[in-house]
């Protein structure tokens, strides 16, 4: 028997590799006492389970999120201090974290296995798109929290971004924002939502052209859930400070199964770490074109022979094969697309319609006498001994029922069929459908006459010896047929909460970041010629070039930010904490203005920050937004449209009625004591204390100042 290429089965270098993986996997079945009660090769499938966990928990927390440099931290802390909350974000972050862990051990186990030949391509391909988006997905949650480590990610994100003008400009306007900073948390969300839905598409993708099931049996789906639950509420996830530039990050704990490339920013430039990944996902996304580079044999149907019965139909695991209506008959007819050559359909057929050529037991078989062990051919080759013979097959799906009938009508002893162990089929359901159709569950069924002569067993490859030995001591290939032992539940499940926790605990990685004890952070968001925030006059002429002088201590450096264009740039400048001498000056063409000319006390893990933006000026759209944000909320409780009452005041002549309510306040002055102290004065015929007082922590004083403007231009 050879494979595809014609190389013998245990002359493949993955067939070895597949081996030594059932090796190292002995340990857990020592443990658990079982084969069966393996968890490993249901990877793929606990995989969904923890997908759902993930969706599930972060809708939960999308109720009780707020969006704002302040306002997310500030709720991340009301979720740790309340039980449930806390519960679900514990279990939001293991459950992802697990679930990276699932993913790369499914990949691994199907690489072993060859799994990835014809169009099973695709499904690998889409499984590492959805992987990647998974990392993704896990980087952006941890962005979106704008703590520490989120601080940490957003330095990465400048070093790497920021060697482009357009990179650069985007990291500093954010730095540089006066606002809550609503938008910025909101965009960072939307990619986190636009990700999780790319993984339930690969996932689709990865799995809608085949009958293989989602889900694992419902043992592991308790376990796993059970073992998430423990962990989360023995071990809760952490809550870290807030983001603030003032503070140096100098260690954090860095979750490696999202974060892993956050210690190669701090080490190398941030696009070589970048694109070295891209590279070796790339290299893995297309190992089976690599590898795998011949055209993949596909069945014969002979129509002639073909009685339109549809067990083929039913039984292919990848839905190649399908019923039309040809010259007045309804057979089966295939898409070579589709076919992976399995052979799975050619035991389907009782009528010799189906033929692939080296993938089962040959028709003229010498069987006189004979007796015959029949095993797929990841079990490889070994000596069988007492007078046995071992034929190897693609997989035991292959065998027909008419083809055990003919070797033991031929004169065979005995017919013993080995196969994968369960849940782990190189075709995904080829031994279960062996299985049934052995023990009459299925059609075409082994004939009665037939029956005693032919025994089976469901193996790892490595235990192919075993079998022999004590043939029919396997029989389930079922892979929720688990033993009734509650010991060995017992060990199942202190494998899970292991491996869950160990998962916990690794998250909690701690990660000393390389910085100075104390340093002068400059971030530069200027176009020529406008005026700057702090600055009473403009600076420079619109096209001058941009530079920045640094003075530490009389040790002077100039640093250029801009050839006349926008100037944008985030300077580091380091210092020894406690008092020094600091100026930093802008110069554009003849002009030198000094935003800092002082001695500053910066003290250990602080940074002295200064900012050189251009003053912004308040504008009635502008407030608009701000009016109709989900920070401010404001058009929740009052309208703009006349005769329109809600919770509050009508607001679409407030312009006109603002100058004449309160004696002594013009109609800005009213409308900004409104905002900031809505109990000041109330309006008649609505109660006090139901507007929030909380404005001037929520809003910028640029955006209460352009939320004024809007106002005023509602005159009716």
């Amino acid at each position: 028997m050879s494979n595809e290429d014609g190389s013998k089965p245990e002359a493949d270098p993955l067939a070895r590799l597949d081996r030594v993986n059932f090796v190292a996997e002995k340990p857990v079945r020592r443990i658990v006492g079982s084969g069966r009660l393996n968890p490993l090769p249901h990877a793929g499938t606990i995989s969904s389970v923890l997908f759902i966990i993930v969706v599930l928990t972060g809708i939960y927390l999308t109720f009780f999120f707020e969006f704002g440099f302040e306002a997310t931290p500030r709720a991340i802390e009301k979720l740790t201090d309340h039980p449930i909350q806390r519960l679900m974000r514990s279990l939001h972050r293991y459950a992802s974290a697990a679930l990276v862990v699932t993913v790369v051990i499914h990949a691994w186990r199907i690489f072993v296995a060859h799994r990835f030949n014809g169009p099973r391509r695709w499904a690998w391909l889409t499984g590492w798109a959805a992987l990647v988006s998974v990392l993704a997905a896990g980087v952006t949650g941890y962005w979106m929290l704008w703590d520490q480590r989120a601080q940490l990610i957003n330095e990465a994100i400048a070093s790497t971004v920021g060697v482009s003008a357009v990179g650069s400009r985007v990291v500093t306007s954010v730095l540089t924002s006066d606002g809550s900073g609503w938008q910025v948390i909101l965009l960072i969300w939307l990619g986190h939502v636009l990700v999780t839905v790319l993984i339930g598409y690969f996932l689709w993708r990865h799995l809608r052209r085949s009958n293989l099931p989602w889900l694992p049996p419902r043992l592991w789906t308790g376990l796993m859930l059970g073992s998430l639950v423990v962990v989360s509420i023995a071990f809760p996830a952490e809550l870290l400070r807030a983001a603030d530039p003032a503070r140096i990050v100098e260690s954090v704990p860095v979750d490696p199964f999202f974060l892993f490339l956050l210690p190669g920013f701090e080490s190398f430039r941030g696009l070589v770490v970048f694109g070295a990944f891209v590279l070796v996902t790339g290299f893995f996304a297309s190992l089976p074109w690599l590898l795998d580079r011949s055209k993949t044999k596909v069945v014969e149907i002979d129509e002639d022979a073909c009685v339109g019965c549809e067990l083929c139909v039913v039984d292919c695991p990848y839905k190649a094969l399908r019923m039309e209506e040809v010259a007045g008959r309804s057979i089966a007819v295939l898409d070579a697309d589709l076919c992976v050559a399995c052979g799975i359909c050619v035991g389907s057929c009782v009528f010799d319609a189906i033929e692939l050529e080296g993938a089962t037991v040959p028709k003229d078989l010498d069987a006189a006498g004979q007796s015959f062990v029949v095993a797929c051919q990841r079990h490889g080759s070994v000596e069988v001994g007492d007078g046995k013979t071992l034929l190897s097959v693609r997989c035991v799906g292959v065998i027909a029922p008419t083809t055990i009938g003919r070797m033991v009508s031929d004169g065979a002893s005995s017919v013993q069929i080995v196969g994968c162990p369960p849940g782990d089929c190189s075709y995904g359901v080829g031994n279960r459908l062996a299985e049934e159709r052995l023990t009459g569950e299925r059609r075409p069924r082994v004939a009665n006459r037939f029956a005693p002569a032919t025994t089976r067993d469901f193996v790892a490859p490595t235990a192919l010896e075993e079998a022999l030995t004590r043939p029919g001591t396997h029989l389930s290939a079922d892979p929720s047929d688990i033993p009734s032992e509650r010991r060995r539940w017992v060990r199942a499940g202190a494998v899970v909460l292991l491996s869950v926790l160990v998962v916990a605990v690794v998250t909690t990685w701690q990660f000393a970041v390389s910085r100075p004890d104390a340093s002068v952070l400059i971030v530069v968001h200027h176009e020529p010629g406008a005026e700057v925030e702090g600055l009473e006059q403009t600076s420079g002429a619109p096209g001058t070039p941009t530079s920045v002088l640094v003075s530490i201590d009389g040790v002077e450096t100039t640093h250029v930010v801009g050839d006349g264009g926008f100037a944008s740039a985030v300077i580091e400048a380091p210092v020894e904490p406690g008092i020094s001498r600091v100026v930093v000056s802008l110069i554009e063409g003849g002009d030198s203005n000094a935003l800092v000319d002082d001695d500053v006390a910066i003290g250990q893990g602080q940074r002295l920050v200064v900012e050189i933006s251009d003053a912004t000026v308040a504008d009635a759209e502008t407030g608009r937004r701000v009016f109709e944000s989900q920070v401010a909320g404001c058009d929740v409780c009052h309208s703009v449209t006349p005769g329109v009452e809600l919770v509050g005041p009508n607001l679409s002549s407030v312009a006109l009625l603002a100058a004449e309510r309160v004696p002594g306040l013009d109609a800005a002055e009213y409308l900004l004591e409104s905002i900031v102290d809505p109990d000041a004065y109330v309006v008649d015929g609505y109660p006090a204390g139901q507007m929030l007082s909380d404005y001037e922590e929520r809003l910028s004083d640029d955006e209460i100042e352009a939320l004024v403007q809007y106002l005023l231009t509602l005159d009716g």
